[in-house]
């Protein structure tokens, strides 16, 4: 529990949601907000997904679209 209080992860999961499926690439959240014009998320629960490596190109998505 001390991990999903300080990360606010779901039960603790650093790297988002289970990606055990041949789907699960197609079920992550988008990084723009369909609701709250802009308004991006980056991170591991996002495309592309988990880990340090996809969170940074999480993060690089998001940036490019705030810079056009």
């Amino acid at each position: 529990r001390s991990i999903e209080s300080k990360t606010s992860s779901y039960q603790g999961s650093l790297y988002g949601t289970s990606s055990n499926s041949q789907f699960a690439a197609f079920l992550r959240h988008s990084n723009k907000s369909s609701k709250v014009k802009n308004l991006f998320f980056c991170g591991g629960s996002v495309h592309p997904g988990g880990g340090i490596p996809l969170a940074l190109l999480s993060a690089k998505i998001v940036s490019d679209w705030v810079d056009n």
